[in-house]
């Protein structure tokens, strides 16, 4: 196997954080290190049913923290489904001006690299340059550029050479160059036109470096509509997509609606829909997720039963929309997330931390045993009737 590609361009809130920060730290919090792989057992899968336009998967937010954990992420993932989430940080001081790829990284790489090829699995690499509990700031940036942002020469090298050696040593099938990028718009509009800039700079980095890539950056969709209850409400800011207007080449958003909705047949019936009115490119669920259990602070209200409800309306809206992707953001429970605020996600997952399956298990079951096939045209719309 080769190493990886070390110099790839050298020729050359206080209340309450936002959803999708918590979901963001705690993938970013399990940088975990596959060790070298242990016999992958594949579960054997028989086709049945309609085929579907979609690649289906979890991230890799293993149900505990170790490494046996976390490669039973990797497991999970290939057995019921194709597809497997890695969202990170970048690596700013391994790419800064003079500084090359450390032994860590690139065996890290390899072990990482191993672990997916052997499971057959593409990649949705999530590349996440904002701190998750504050989107107007960079996420851990070397000593001396804590208050710089991606309009800096030398982060902005940082950013572009990490996403390049991401694309050359992984080829990712997808690859997201920023999450949740309209939370940094709501935090701190000159970072966000920074990192604007800076995107279309590491798009092209990308896409030269791994052509058949698929990239774009993530929206918050509940954020993105204005309804984030502990936010102030806000008409929808469809206009941020302009902003990247050419370089998208998936509409990706990351969607809770458990945190707006505390059951699922409160979610408007054009809630998705409505996605294909504001861009051609494909529609991708990034991140999708409903609790199935009440959280605190009147959050969260719901059940299994209402987890399954909305997963089965997740997957008819996909098929309606032709969708690239449906990634359910926890398989499993994460038995870490007891304290604030982690609890908020702490039944997330299909299935208990102890590997249980909920409710909703056997309706993900049936539309992984769907054959997956990219060309297979958007299922009409069934009429839904207002709420």
């Amino acid at each position: 196997m080769a190493g990886p590609v070390r110099h790839p361009l050298r020729a050359a809130p206080p209340l309450a954080l936002a959803l999708l920060a918590v979901c963001a730290l705690l993938l970013a919090g399990c940088r975990r290190e596959p060790q070298p792989p242990a016999g992958f057992q594949r579960i054997p899968r028989e086709a049945a049913g309609a085929p579907r336009a979609y690649q289906i998967g979890f991230s890799a937010l293993p149900a505990e923290l170790t490494d046996a954990a976390y490669l039973a992420s990797f497991d999970l993932a290939a057995n019921y489904g194709e597809l497997l989430l890695i969202q990170r940080a970048p690596a700013w001081a391994d790419f800064m001006p003079g500084r090359s790829p450390s032994d860590q990284l690139n065996d890290a790489t390899l072990r990482e690299r191993a672990a997916l090829q052997e499971r057959g699995l593409q990649l949705l690499y999530a590349l996440d340059p904002f701190d998750p509990a504050d989107r107007g700031r960079l996420a851990s940036p070397p000593p001396g550029y804590a208050s710089k942002q991606l309009s800096d020469g030398d982060l902005r090298h940082a950013y572009v050479l990490n996403a390049r050696y991401i694309a050359l040593n992984y080829r990712p099938a997808y690859m997201a160059l920023g999450t949740e990028v309209n939370a940094t718009f709501e935090r701190d509009p000159a970072a966000y036109r920074a990192f604007v800039e800076a995107y279309a700079e590491v798009y092209r980095a990308v896409r030269e470096a791994s052509p058949e890539t698929r990239v774009f950056v993530t929206f918050q969709y509940e954020q993105l509509l204005g309804i984030v209850p502990w936010e102030p409400p806000h008409v929808p800011r469809w206009e941020l997509l302009d902003d990247f207007a050419g370089r998208l080449d998936l509409f990706a958003i990351t969607t809770f609606p458990s945190f707006v909705y505390q059951v699922a047949r409160k979610v408007p019936p054009r809630y998705y829909s409505q996605l294909r009115e504001h861009s051609s490119a494909p529609v991708a669920f990034a991140a999708a997720g409903y609790a199935s259990s009440a959280g605190r602070d009147g959050l969260n209200s719901s059940t299994a039963a209402e987890q399954r409800r909305f997963l089965q309306r997740l997957l008819r809206d996909a098929d309606e929309l032709g969708a690239a992707l449906v990634v359910w953001f926890a398989g499993r429970d994460p038995a870490f997330a007891t304290q604030p605020p982690y609890d908020l996600l702490a039944s997330i997952g299909l299935r208990t931390a102890d590997d249980r399956p909920k409710e909703g298990w056997p309706v993900w079951e049936e539309a992984v045993r769907r054959p997956f096939d990219p060309s297979t045209p958007p299922v009409p719309q069934t009429p839904q009737p207002e709420q």
